[in-house]
Parts: structure tokens; C-alpha cells; sequence
């Protein structure tokens, strides 16, 4: 029987003692924090498992994972970790962490918990962030447990919980989060190996079903020659079929539809032209793509090392480096037909950062800090996306 980390993730929580605090620190009513802290931990072990889906997805939790198994165990610590109001530790490291358990889905999940629960944008951002190095630490340990932090022990242990998750999500939450049918995946997410072995089995079905026809055992003896009988049998037995003849006569016709097909390669080629545009600095749009691609990568690795005041003022100039490297592009001097094609490119670049920044703006006084140096290039982004 497949383990409960739902219900293991609450009772690290009120074994600590660390509830009203969390509640506290995010601006809760006493009266709301146990049922608003049983609502977001089946969203973030979701955003977890629909991660662990894919193989890049998994490896990215191991590898954060092995990063956290070498640091002081967060279950042994969280009286200390949240204390502090909203300045807490575990607010500042759910920072970096939200991006990766929600994706580019962080801001409509916000929406639909902010109605569910009745808190506002804060209280919603602050209470997913407050909760998810909690999550991460009860996952590691019971990942540990089943034999470590590889990509197929997370997958497996995160998909085994679809059919606890599915239960505890609200439809709304499922539909923002992409797992409507997740009352289904547990099959699939858990049990790969054993839907492959079955295959097998399946295939050899026809094979044995007509054992009972002598011809149905024959032909996977005989195979060629019994085939090269059967077909000769329906070649002779299909002479009135001979009617077909002015079949013949429509290859013929074929090519005339061949010139009207000629065309099309030019109708394909067209976006080919788009790289001949002429961009900023005789650059091509592939050439554009990866200067925007280690942009925002320089400002999303940046932001992830930020958990207060302090560690904000020290990556300012990086965070300057990288807006001035995007300003640099002309992004918005762009032609209309190139930046509708880097549009889609950019988006969910930008929806990282995006979900990062809301994050980091929780805790006091890392917006005034970092606002000032993203903004323009947040706006310009914007408008560019429409």
C-alpha cells in the first residue's frame, strides 16, 4: 500500500508546532491557517508529481534533492527556520522553490486558492512558500527511504500519490494545474515497467486465440509459403476484378495534380526569409534567441540566490548586467514579424522570472532593491508579449 505523504507533510507540521506561525508570518487568521495549509499541500506535491512526470523534470528534482540531502535536515529545524514573521527562512527558500513545483501555472494556481480560501495574493504566495521547504523535506526523506534521489524513485513516489491527490484537489485547482484526468495516472505514472511487461502478453493474444483452426496453427508454421499460397489463391480467384483495369488510366491523371503540388514549397519556405530580416547588430533570429536565452537564465539563476535584504543588494549587479545585456538587443526596435516570433521563445523565460519576482517581493524590502533594476526590462517584456 502506497505511503501518505500528504498526510506525513501535516503531521511534520503540527509535530513542530509551527502552524500559527506560518500562519502568522503570511498574514492568516488563526482561524484559517489549519484549513488553508491542508488546501496548499496537496497543490504543491501535485506540482511535484506532474514535474517528476518528464524525464527532465525528474532529473531536475534529484539534483536539488542531492543538494538538499548535504544541508542540515529542514524537518529538524523548522521552529527556527520560521520564526521571524515574514522575514522567516522558510519563506525565503520557498523563494527559489515555487517556480520549480507550480511552473509557468504559479499565478492562475495563486487566483484559484486566493478564491478558495478567501486570503489575498499575499497570503496565498506566502503560505505555497512558507509550505514548500517543508514538502521538499518530508519528499527527500521517504525518496531516501525507497532507495534514493534518482529520477525513477522520484517518479514513482510522487506518481504512487495521484489517486491521494486527486481526492484532495479541488476541479478548479486540477484544471489550472493541467491534471484533470489525475484520478487516472497513477497507472501510468507509477506503473511504466509493468505496462511494458504486459505488452508481451497482449501481442501473443491473436496468436493463441485460434488454435482451435487448423489454419490458424498452420500459418505460423508454413509462414512464407502458406502467404505466397494464399496470395497466389486470391490472384486467381479475382480475375472478374479485371474491371479495375481502367484504374490504369488514373495513374495517369495523377500527375497532372503533380504541377499544382510544386508550389507548395514556396508557400513553405516563406518563414524561412524571416532570419534575413534586418536585426540590431546583423544578427539572425537564431543568434537573437540564444542572447535572450542566457539573459533571462543569468536572471533567473541570480533571483534564485536571493532569501533577503542583504543577499538582494548583492546581486544587483548581476541583475544589472543581465538587463543591460537584454537592453543592448534592441528588443524594442524590433520589426513586427521578429518579435512575433520570439514571443512564444521568450514567454516561458519570462513566466519564470515572472513567478520569481512575485515570490521575492513577499519578503520586506528585496521589491525596493530589485524593482528598480528589472522593471524597464519587465515592461519592455510585457509589451512586447501584448
Amino acid at each position: 500500500m502506497a505511503i501518505n505523504l500528504m498526510d506525513m507533510v501535516k503531521t511534520a507540521i503540527s509535530s513542530s508546532g509551527v502552524a500559527d506561525q506560518i500562519g502568522s508570518a503570511v498574514g492568516l487568521d488563526r482561524s484559517k491557517t489549519n484549513s488553508a495549509i491542508d488546501a496548499a499541500i496537496p497543490v504543491l506535491l501535485s506540482g511535484m508529481m506532474k514535474k517528476a512526470s518528464t524525464p527532465s523534470g525528474a532529473a531536475e528534482l534529484s539534483n536539488m534533492f542531492k543538494k538538499q540531502d548535504a544541508e542540515p535536515s529542514i524537518l529538524d529545524n523548522l521552529g527556527s527556520l520560521v520564526s521571524g514573521g515574514s522575514s522567516s527562512k522558510l519563506l525565503s527558500m520557498g523563494a527559489s522553490l515555487l517556480p520549480m513545483f507550480l511552473g509557468s501555472s504559479q499565478s492562475s494556481i495563486v487566483s484559484v486558492l486566493m478564491k478558495l480560501l478567501g486570503i489575498g495574493d499575499k497570503g496565498a504566495l506566502g503560505l505555497l512558500g512558507s509550505l514548500a521547504p517543508i514538502v521538499m523535506g518530508v519528499v527527500g526523506k521517504q525518496a531516501k527511504s525507497a532507495g534514493g534521489f534518482d529520477p525513477g524513485v522520484l517518479t514513482n513516489l510522487l506518481g504512487s500519490q495521484s489517486n491521494f491527490l486527486s481526492s484532495a484537489l479541488p476541479n478548479e485547482l486540477k484544471g489550472v494545474m493541467g491534471l484533470a484526468d489525475l484520478g487516472r495516472q497513477s497507472t501510468e505514472t507509477v506503473s511504466n515497467t509493468a505496462r511494458t511487461a504486459t505488452r508481451p502478453v497482449t501481442q501473443a493474444a491473436p496468436v493463441a486465440a485460434p488454435a482451435s483452426n487448423p489454419l490458424g496453427w498452420l500459418l505460423p508454421l508454413l509462414a512464407l509459403g502458406a502467404l505466397g499460397f494464399l496470395g497466389y489463391t486470391f490472384m486467381s480467384g479475382g480475375k472478374k476484378e479485371e474491371t479495375v483495369k481502367p484504374v490504369v488510366t488514373t495513374p495517369k491523371a495523377i500527375p497532372s495534380t503533380g504541377p499544382s503540388l510544386k508550389p507548395a514549397p514556396d508557400t513553405v519556405a516563406a518563414p524561412l526569409e524571416l532570419p534575413k530580416l534586418e536585426l540590431p547588430g546583423g544578427m539572425n533570429i537564431e543568434d537573437l534567441k540564444k542572447q535572450l536565452s542566457g539573459s533571462f537564465n543569468g536572471i533567473t539563476e541570480t533571483l534564485g540566490t536571493i532569501t533577503d535584504v542583504d543577499t538582494a543588494k548583492g546581486a544587483v549587479s548581476k541583475l544589472q548586467d543581465a538587463a543591460k545585456a537584454y537592453a543592448d538587443l534592441g528588443m524594442d526596435k524590433m520589426p513586427a514579424a521578429a518579435t512575433g516570433t520570439l514571443a512564444p521563445f521568450i514567454k516561458p523565460y519570462f513566466e519564470k522570472v515572472g513567478g520569481l519576482l512575485n515570490t521575492l517581493y513577499l519578503i520586506p524590502g528585496v521589491k525596493d532593491i530589485i524593482e528598480p533594476v528589472l522593471g524597464p526590462m519587465v515592461q519592455s517584456v510585457s509589451k512586447m508579449m501584448g
